[in-house]
């Protein structure tokens, strides 16, 4: 029994004197992010309102450190996320109807990270701006059919139909924990509270919980 605490503690600080000699000077960083984001309920104009439900996202991150406390970084985030929305007429009093659908986002965004301490694990802040591309999944027309010629496999045709799309800006702040494993790989642990522009649902705000994983060069 007691050679298994031995095992665990020598296998602890053999990482800790791997991290203890980890170095952080300016350079190029890529990796990426699990992002889990909280459910959220939102009422927008007219009365209509939507329950989005919490899921698990993906990033793309790179970024460049300015020196050991301070980095740029930027990201792309995708997320599809099942949502339930109660739909208000504009035109009949009383009426409404219930949509089930999925939310598709892609969100560009830049940061910036302040790392509170030099060595290899440190707490820090971070703020977020972007701009996040959402399409609702809920059609904006009537379906539409139409052929056309492929030139591996001849002539196709189908039938598809637009859906309502939107564009916001987006801000947010974080804190978290970074750990230098090495001089070449990064792991950080987040939380981001992250607030949508909306045109129709003024600035509802999301949770979310970031693991990511970054190579450092």
């Amino acid at each position: 029994m007691k050679s298994r605490y031995i095992v665990m503690l020598t296998a602890i600080c053999s990482a800790w004197s791997l991290a203890a000699h980890a170095d952080r000077d300016p350079g190029w960083e890529f990796g990426g992010e699990v992002i889990y984001q909280d459910s959220k309920n939102i009422s927008a104009d007219g009365g209509s309102t939507a329950a989005i439900d919490s899921d698990v996202g993906l990033a793309l991150t790179f970024g460049y450190r300015v020196s050991e406390r301070l980095e740029v970084n930027f990201g792309l985030d995708w997320n599809n996320v099942d949502y339930k929305a109660n739909l208000i007429s504009a035109d009949l009093p009383n009426l409404s109807a219930s949509v089930d659908g999925e939310l598709e986002s892609f969100t560009p965004r830049v940061g910036v990270n302040f790392n509170f301490l030099e060595g290899p694990i440190t707490p820090f802040v971070n703020g977020t701006i972007g701009y996040s591309f959402i399409d609702t999944n809920i059609p904006d027309g009537p379906p539409q059919s139409g052929c056309w010629w492929d030139p591996w496999y001849g002539q196709i045709c189908g039938t598809w139909q637009s859906t309502r799309s939107v564009d916001e800006f987006i801000y947010g702040a974080g804190l978290g924990v970074r750990w230098d494993t090495s001089d070449t790989l990064s792991v950080k642990l987040e939380y981001q509270k992250r607030w949508i522009d909306s045109s129709n649902a003024g600035s509802p705000d999301f949770d979310q919980l970031k693991l990511g994983l970054s190579w450092m060069y």
